[in-house]
């Protein structure tokens, strides 16, 4: 029994370690695609254009198309090193407080729809710029962002199933 306690503290503190390394490498990454746009801006775009011009899914052939590509990587970076922080806090939180407090059914709540929020405009913005800047209308949706949209879902779902085991807690707690 108390093997089985220690076994699963130790996934939980993995958990929270794997989400510590991901959300500082994401950091180190964004910071360094910030360096590459004010390198592309300010001192000289052409390098950096001949390097991205050959990507698969985005053709970048002009500094606008650049700038923008590079703007977007950086905006989704954002956004996942703040959902990644979320979820550093939870997992936390999780490992050390009480379960089903506001702060838990809160962090769930909005990883879920962060997660969602970014996947929706992941695609938005790769339709918006394939019709811009590559002059072709393509609908592409990937199996792999269907996945995000579900696991969002799912978050927000056990959002809701850890709120009703508050109610009941707390309602088992004034009965004792």
């Amino acid at each position: 029994m108390i093997n089985d306690n220690i076994k699963k503290m130790n996934s939980s503190r993995w958990l929270k370690n794997i989400f510590s390394v991901m959300y500082y490498l994401l950091i180190i990454s964004s910071v360094i695609l910030f360096g590459i746009l004010l390198y592309s801006v300010f001192i000289n775009s052409t390098d950096i254009l001949a390097i991205m011009e050959n990507k698969r899914e985005f053709k970048i052939t002009s500094e606008n198309a650049l700038y923008t590509y590079l703007v977007y990587d950086l905006v989704l970076g954002i956004g996942f090193i703040y959902i990644l922080y979320l979820f550093k806090n939870l997992m936390q939180d999780l490992i050390t407080g009480p379960l089903f407090t506001n702060l838990q059914i809160t962090s769930f709540k909005l990883i879920g729809q962060l997660i969602i929020f970014i996947t929706i405009l992941n695609e938005l913005f790769r339709f918006v710029y394939k019709v811009i800047f590559n002059k072709r209308i393509e609908i592409n949706f990937d199996h792999f962002n269907l996945w995000f949209v579900i696991f969002g879902l799912f978050l927000i779902f056990l959002s809701t199933i850890f709120n009703q085991a508050r109610i009941i807690k707390e309602e088992n707690e004034l009965t004792v």
